[in-house]
């Protein structure tokens, strides 16, 4: 019998797949950093069309400082990382590296302490040089923070999501963040690390035992944070309490109560290492979980990997409530639970077991897994990663989240309906991209090198760490040899090779762009509450995305449009302009240039004077549900059609029309990808497997961190952006 106790394993598996990145820290006390008081003659991003008053402005709404614990860690240089980074370093990355025109800090409210809230405010203002909000910057830097709810039963999971706040003047801004409460498994596995291991990890790396200490003192200082009391309004409460709301209902509650401009963005939905199986965005649609006015937008990109595309395969399949079964493996999806077979049987016949007791260990294996969800990887002994193959990604998606969930998909979202309301309720989100970046690098993926900088991985080829965590987690009592993981042969060390499994689905960061007026905060601002905005994979694709034939004139994309006609589209997109290697120097004023080499590691945004090939233009069209329970599958068009794109310095330009729109008599989404021609990116590969037998099953993985690889992980992929839906409803007489 497989014997662990729930509270032990909730630990252990929130770390299975990226243990070395709560191992050690390297925390110092000088966190505050004025930032660099310099300036730059770049015209930044913006891009303006002869015919169009708008102008396009490129960011970053989901960037962590070392506020943040988890990045607190990442950043340790035994794990590739550079030590602390302050919120001042992100503005001097935005400012001079990524050369953004607009940035927010996000760290993760559930550890930050009132002194953390007070000097993040303190450097966001010191880095917008102008508190005005209308006026035009070089820069613009947004105050935010994450809310990170966690649950192990999908019923009870509500996802991450990003706070953005308009205005950067104390009294726009509250008192303090609104963490997702003590309960959350982001809270507890923190407070786990930090009073079970930071003694023993002080011993372990007696060099940087000062580090340990320090974290050991911020985390009690967060530990020991008062509750506010829960009978107060938000407002009066006192500052340095600690404010919870456990779900979304009460966070949009407490964000009301403050009568500021606030957004909030979810973002990481489909990511499985921290969304259990089956988590479905019905659970948030309800009167109460989801806030139109508040929640307007979605993280649809980041350095975690694509949460866009619905697929209707599932990691269970529930035969009565709470009753679950392994379903069997389809072209384009390996259950993870049907895997675990798999890997039970092959070491059975290589140990030379009969086919009867391999297919029965296997069968055992498989109900175990089920049975111990969400653990069930807990349930095989060994963590030889390539062993696991592709199972349990979607192989089919564009540069895919890792351990994918379909159902917490934004086109799964986008075609639900709330049928306690009439008409039906509905997520209308908006499309945007972010790096959600741990190292105060705002707009990283402007150029796809330095993997172990640039993406959330510190694991490589060349690791130095050696530990064997399936000796640490125990041998449940299956009678086979065990596996211990990838062996570097010529280091003589054993490698995390899960994590190294986790590490192929990290990417370099996304980005957000903004359809607006000027460089200001307040322009920027109605850019996003209007949701004219768009998501990129990281490269600076532009593009615009209209109606054309409404009767009140031209409606941009995020449009919400009642229409009695069928209606008419025009898409436009130019492609990403090449990088040149490097910093171009001349076009930096005020700064020395050994600073600017040692803040953007000797690489800045330089762009070429060519720009690479838009090869094609995708329309998506979604028919929300009209009654409960209609099957999503049949909902979701994508791509409904496709459009081929000739070489052009002027990009790629296309008109269509929905005849069927009006006879359909229902509301319908339809938003656009622009596709980019491929280009060499981190992790560019949808799946690790690269050689399949004849009967589509994989015989050879290849991973992030091996060899032929090369350090930077490159493979070719197609680099695009999403633009924010066009939501139309029939205008019925």
């Amino acid at each position: 019998m497989f014997k662990a106790s729930v509270k032990w394993l909730k630990y252990i598996s929130l770390s299975l797949f990226l243990p070395l990145i709560f191992i050690f820290l390297a925390v110092n006390f000088n966190w505050l950093g004025r930032p660099l008081d310099t300036g730059h003659n770049l015209e930044g991003s913006r891009i303006v069309e002869s015919q169009k008053e708008k102008g396009i402005y490129f960011g970053d709404l989901h960037v962590h400082s070392s506020y943040s614990m988890d990045a607190a860690f990442l950043n340790l240089p035994i794990l590739g990382g550079e030590g602390s980074h302050p919120v001042s370093d992100a503005c001097n990355y935005a400012r001079f590296c990524s050369n953004l025109d607009f940035f927010s800090i996000s760290d993760h409210a559930e550890l930050l302490s009132s002194r953390d809230w007070k000097e993040t405010i303190t450097s966001i203002q010191q880095c917008s040089r102008s508190l005005d909000p209308d006026v035009e910057k070089d820069m613009v830097p947004f105050i935010g923070w994450e809310w990170t709810q966690t649950s192990l039963d999908s019923n009870d999971h509500y996802g991450h999501k990003n706070i953005i706040i308009r205005g950067v003047k104390n009294e726009d801004i509250p008192q303090r963040p609104i963490a997702a409460g003590r309960q959350s498994d982001y809270y507890q596995f923190l407070n786990f690390m930090g009073g079970n291991s930071l003694a023993l990890l002080s011993i372990i790396d007696f060099k940087n035992r000062q580090d340990y200490f320090d974290l050991k003192y911020k985390l009690d200082i967060a530990k020991n944070l008062k509750d506010c009391p829960s009978e107060k309004h938000t407002k009066e409460l006192q500052s340095d309490c600690y404010e919870i709301a456990e779900n979304p209902k009460e966070l949009f509650s407490k964000l009301g109560e403050w009568n500021l401009d606030f957004l909030v963005i979810p973002h990481g939905s489909s990511w499985g290492n921290v969304t259990p199986p089956m988590t479905d965005w019905t659970n948030q649609i309800s009167e109460g979980f989801h806030d139109n006015e508040l929640q307007k937008l979605v993280e649809v990109y980041s350095g975690h990997g694509n949460s866009e595309e619905y697929r209707n395969w599932r990691e269970f399949m529930e035969i009565s409530p709470g009753n679950f079964i392994c379903p069997k493996p389809s072209e384009n999806y390996i259950p993870e639970c049907f895997q675990a077979g798999e890997v039970i049987k092959e070491r059975c016949r290589v140990s030379a077991g009969s086919e009867i007791e391999c297919d029965a260990r296997a069968k055992e294996a498989i109900n175990n897994y089920v049975a111990l969800n969400p653990f069930g990887l807990l349930t095989i002994p060994g963590l030889d990663g390539k062993e696991w193959v592709d199972s349990g990604q979607c192989k089919d998606c564009f540069m895919p989240a890792f351990s994918y969930r379909p159902q917490m998909s934004v086109q799964y979202a986008l075609a639900l309906g709330d049928f306690n309301k009439n008409p039906p309720g509905r997520f209308k989100f908006g499309m945007i991209g972010s790096s959600d970046n741990h190292s105060s690098r705002p707009g990283n993926g402007y150029k796809e090198l330095e993997r172990r900088l640039n993406t959330e991985s510190r694991i490589s080829s060349d690791s130095s760490l050696s530990i064997d965590f399936a000796e640490f987690l125990g041998n449940p009592e299956y009678k086979l040899p065990r596996s211990k993981g990838l062996v570097d042969t010529e280091n003589q060390k054993t490698l995390p090779s899960q994590s190294e499994r986790a590490t192929s689905y990290l990417y370099s960061g996304g980005l957000v762009a903004i359809h607006a007026e000027k460089r200001s905060m307040n322009s920027l601002w109605e850019g996003m509450n209007y949701r004219e905005v768009y998501a990129t994979s990281g490269d600076r694709i532009l593009l615009w995305f209209d109606l054309i034939n409404h009767p009140e004139g031209t409606k941009s994309m995020g449009s919400e449009a009642t229409i009695s006609l069928n209606p008419s589209f025009r898409a436009k997109a130019i492609g990403a302009q090449i990088q040149n290697p490097g910093c171009d120097f001349s076009l930096y004023e005020n700064i020395k240039r050994d600073d600017l080499v040692q803040i953007c590691n000797g690489e800045c945004f330089n762009p070429s004077d060519v720009r690479k090939k838009i090869s094609r233009i995708e329309i998506i069209r979604i028919r929300p549900q009209i009654y409960k329970g209609e099957p999503i599958e049949n909902l979701i068009e994508d791509p409904w059609r496709i459009y081929s794109c000739e070489e052009s310095p002027e990009g790629c330009e296309i008109t269509f029309s929905d005849d069927e729109f009006k006879d359909q008599n229902r509301e319908i989404t339809y938003y656009v990808r622009a596709i980019q021609e491929p280009s060499m990116a981190i992790n560019g590969r949808a799946s690790i497997c690269i050689e399949r037998d004849g009967e589509g099953k994989c015989i050879k993985v290849e991973m992030c961190g091996d060899p032929s690889l090369g350090e930077d992980c490159l493979s070719n992929t197609e680099e695009r952006a999403w633009s924010s839906p066009i939501f139309l409803r029939p205008k019925l007489f």
